[in-house]
């Protein structure tokens, strides 16, 4: 496999870390590893050995993909998808599949043959350009030109998509019913299903705005047919179920049995939508 590219500034700071060093030294000590004669590898060899591994932690460090949310399934580094670049506004995603146990990339916009490939490294899509910029630059050493951190238009819409994006998340968890919610957080207070229906077709519409294909938009499309079905809007409940589908299709494609559990999936929360329709009174 051919050399991936690091950037030095970053990697030597992982060389230099204590804790990797640390690591290193233990990995040897408790394996007692041997030479080809069978003696124990000690002094020069030893430091080259240690030497070796931390370098090998290094390109881990900077190039392993988390399999899963939160790393789920572990964590690999593989030749090919290191070798993606990243953008603000990608033009396909990437995901472990653990129905077909493979790293799939899909393609979310059209592509010609020679069209350079971007992928988000972030997975976070309502952050501003100054957030997205430090985790790029201490994670990656990279420095982002793409759109989104060169246009203030673009920047101003990604801070209202973090303001709804918070705003709902404190409604999901009742945290906005506290007194004084807004004086005190600085986030609209989102009091009804009606409200916060309201507030995910508004962070939907700031996606498609600018051509942003994510999980972050399945999550918004599921929190608009969530509320309309709590406002009692069981068609438009299930038109953005639908809509979540087709985006989720595009994403990471119709192999999900693994997402059935908890209805993850919006095959399975479609089937949901309508055994609640089903039950209601006519």
């Amino acid at each position: 496999m051919a050399k991936l590219f690091s950037q030095p500034l970053v990697t030597e700071s992982i060389k230099k870390n204590q804790h990797v060093r640390r690591e290193a030294w233990s990995f040897y000590k408790i394996k007692k590893w041997r030479d080809n004669e069978g003696n124990h590898i000690q002094g020069k060899k030893l430091n080259r050995a240690v030497k070796r591994i931390t370098n090998l932690c290094a390109v881990y460090l900077t190039h392993n993909v988390e399999l899963g949310p939160g790393g789920k399934y572990g964590s690999g580094v593989f030749s090919l998808h290191s070798r993606i670049s990243h953008s603000c506004v990608p033009n396909a995603y990437s995901s472990w599949n653990p129905t077909l146990e493979r790293l799939t990339i899909h393609a979310i916009h059209d592509l010609k043959a020679g069209d350079k490939v971007f992928i988000n490294y972030t997975g976070k899509v309502c952050r501003t350009r100054q957030q997205r910029a430090f985790s790029l630059s201490t994670t990656w050493g990279i420095v982002c030109n793409c759109v989104a951190c060169t246009e203030p238009a673009i920047d101003q819409m990604r801070r209202r998509m973090l303001v709804i994006d918070q705003a709902l998340a404190a409604y999901a968890c009742g945290a906005s019913r506290e007194l004084n919610f807004s004086a005190i957080y600085g986030i609209p207070q989102i009091s009804t299903a009606k409200e916060a229906l309201e507030a995910a077709e508004e962070l939907s519409q700031l996606f498609k705005r600018q051509r942003l294909c994510s999980m972050e938009l399945c999550q918004a499309f599921r929190d608009c047919s969530m509320y309309a079905l709590d406002a009692g809007l069981s068609d438009v409940a299930l038109e953005y179920a639908g809509k979540e589908f087709d985006l989720e299709k595009l994403l990471i494609g119709t192999e999900t049995p693994h997402l059935k559990e908890d209805l993850n999936g919006a095959k399975y929360w479609i089937e949901y939508i309508r055994n609640e329709i089903g039950c209601m009174p006519s």
